[in-house]
């Protein structure tokens, strides 16, 4: 059996669950077809994505399906389209083989489609562009073309077409249909192709077929089919086309390694926690077994090979099972996916290969510094401080589940720190939290990071403290407090000192810059330590004085040499032309700056604008009320030094 894993990428409201839902009726998988609006879809089994019609959650689908060319099980992994749930999107791309980007007729490339097209691009992910709603859009569709291509820096190819009856037909199914101009773009991607149809005159091979194969790998072809996955209409042909098409060679990193990637993580009542994996080879569980005593125990230089008895760990961390059947396996097939059960030796990151607790150091370290700490979070309580140990278990199985929270637990103050990646992700985290029980949890609004950054200066200063009526001092400290380009805090000596000295003046400067005029971590500076004169006496009663002679000169300097910053958002709205009047005002009050406005088709506006995310707090809410459901919102926020918003100067 040949497994295919792909992947359904686009924006939200693009049609990405309602092609997953045909494509399962088109397979025999599901007797009928489930929609959004009636909350039974395949995909979209949370209580939150019923509500809100949205998916958060990947889902996998296992699915059979025949061609003429041999017969396929297709792993299909649908993906959420919001960009608060993008970190799903991006774990999953080591292991995707092919990718279906579902693309809105009647606008342009919208930005969260953009954005996995790049993601994609990068990760050398094949792929193949669906249309979708041509069902209401007809043949409104070559802006679409025209912003892809300018996207991917190449000419998609159009592979649809309407026939003289007005019914869709396609080129891996009808070619002889379509212009010899298409034949020719198939294959004018790749010399060797083109120089191979040139000696072929009789045109005894079609090289438009083998360009097709081969070309979306290679990252120098884009077909791009239409349809519509409400009504059906090229749902079947596009996976005939997506089958046809070369899959992304998945192989394993290293022979020292263990051959499995994670995808994501989720939680069973009956078997508690696991991940969905990808075996990168074909592999037995006592291979598994033995690579894994072998790094334990550090003899890494050995043959793979069957293991004895003897060699192995007393505890195998590895029950693989069957997705389907929820079986005990033992062998592994290469690309077919499984479920790996949660063991405390075992580091089971999305997006990364699976390791050993001691090993996951640097792992998650680069993956934090890839995470960097969002700047949305909610102060969490419960009511019964007896019930905390409920509510972090609960939390925990959240951050479990999806990485992109982060859970901080405050011992002292007996409150939890949920931090997640926006407003919606955040009010959705909490409320799955809530879900099925009656215990209360008292929860803040969402706080959003705020930093300050010290004003264009450059300024000296000589800071001593002398206590007990003058008889001892700090010494004179002569140093430069000035700015940088960046968020950093900075030190530098430019003499030589004793390094208990040293870290006295570090510790002390980094103290002083915790809280600065406005009451938050100042940021963006520099302390040059020029000169120092130790005076004679008690090295600890030097310190202490020598901290807060630090302490007072700093913290004297940032009452009006700080500015407050912090995240900017940037938001796009796709907004019917009767509502763009109110939908700019509403703006305008959260003192957004409108970019652009551009007339799409179909009656509607694509509008533009950014904001400091404090200001945009409920705007996708507004926007639903104001224009009755029909405004569509993407926003993005961050909060770097080249992407922030001025609060107060």
């Amino acid at each position: 059996m040949k497994y295919r894993t792909i992947g359904i990428f686009a924006h939200i409201d693009s049609g990405k669950t309602t092609l997953t839902e045909r494509i399962l009726f088109e397979a025999g998988k599901i007797s009928a077809v489930g929609s959004i609006e009636d909350g039974n879809t395949e995909s979209d089994s949370l209580q939150e994505e019923i509500d809100r019609g949205i998916s958060i959650r990947t889902t996998f689908h296992s699915l059979p399906w025949k061609t003429t060319f041999g017969e396929f099980q297709i792993q299909l992994v649908d993906t959420p389209g919001h960009i608060d749930f993008r970190n799903q999107v991006t774990d999953l791309l080591p292991a995707m083989e092919t990718a279906i980007v579902v693309l809105e007729a009647g606008t342009v490339v919208q930005s969260q489609a953009r954005l996995v097209i790049e993601e994609l691009t990068k990760a050398s992910v094949p792929m193949v562009f669906f249309i979708n709603k041509l069902d209401r859009f007809g043949d409104e569709y070559l802006d679409t073309l025209v912003s892809l291509e300018e996207i991917l820096g190449g000419a998609p190819v159009a592979l649809f077409q309407k026939n003289e009856s007005g019914k869709l037909e396609f080129y891996f199914h009808h070619p002889s249909a379509f212009p010899k101009t298409v034949k020719e773009e198939l294959i004018s991607w790749s010399d060797d192709l083109m120089i191979s149809s040139w000696n072929d005159p009789s045109g005894q091979t079609d090289f438009s077929m083998i360009g097709l194969h081969t070309g979306p790998k290679a990252g120098k072809l884009y077909p791009v089919y239409g349809g519509s996955a409400k009504t059906g209409e090229g749902v079947r042909e596009l996976l005939d086309l997506v089958l046809w098409t070369e899959p992304k060679a998945i192989e394993n990193t290293s022979s020292q390694t263990i051959p499995l990637l994670v995808l994501s993580r989720r939680t069973n009542p009956e078997f508690g926690r696991y991940a969905v994996i990808y075996p990168t080879r074909e592999i037995l569980l006592e291979e598994i077994h033995s690579l894994w005593s072998r790094l334990v125990t550090g003899d890494s230089g050995k043959e793979l090979g069957r293991s004895t008895e003897n060699d192995l760990p007393e505890e195998n961390p590895f029950h693989f099972l069957d997705p389907e059947s929820e079986e005990t396996i033992t062998t592994l097939e290469k690309g077919k996916l499984v479920l790996l059960k949660n063991h405390p030796g075992l580091v089971l990151l999305p997006g990364y290969q699976v390791s050993q607790t001691r090993d996951s150091f640097s792992e998650e370290d680069s993956s934090s510094s890839e995470r960097s700490q969002s700047p949305f979070s909610v102060v969490i309580e419960p009511e019964e401080s007896s019930e905390k140990e409920f509510w972090l278990c609960r939390l925990e199985e959240l951050v479990w589940e999806d990485p992109g929270y982060t859970l901080q637990n405050k011992e002292d103050t007996g409150q939890m720190v949920l931090l997640g990646r926006g407003e919606l992700h955040l009010e959705i985290g909490v409320r799955r939290v809530m879900e099925r029980t009656e215990k209360k949890l008292s929860f803040s609004s969402i706080n959003i990071a705020k930093l300050e950054h010290l004003k264009k200066m450059s300024h000296k200063v000589a800071l001593e403290h002398r206590a007990f009526e003058d008889q001892k001092s700090s010494g004179a400290l002569i140093a430069v407090l000035e700015d940088t380009a960046d968020f950093s805090k900075q030190i530098a000596f430019e003499v030589s000192l004793p390094e208990e000295v040293k870290n006295s003046i570090e510790t002390s400067f980094l103290e002083a810059c915790l809280h600065g005029f406005y009451g938050e971590e100042v940021v963006g500076l520099k302390f040059r330590v020029l000169s120092y004169e130790k005076p004679k006496g008690d090295l600890q009663t030097t310190l202490t004085l020598l901290k807060v002679a630090i302490l007072a000169g700093v913290k004297e300097l940032f009452p009006s040499n700080t500015y407050l910053v912090g995240p900017l958002t940037e938001v796009e709205v796709m907004v019917d032309a009767d509502h763009l009047g109110v939908v700019l005002s509403d703006l305008s009050r959260r003192n957004a700056k409108v970019v652009s406005i551009l007339e799409a088709v179909a009656g509607k506006s694509h509008l533009k604008a950014n904001a400091p995310a404090q200001n945009l707090l409920g705007f996708s809410g507004a926007l639903r009320n104001m224009t009755k459901g029909i405004g569509i919102s993407w926003e993005r926020t961050a909060f770097t030094y080249e992407f922030h918003a001025v609060l107060k100067e």
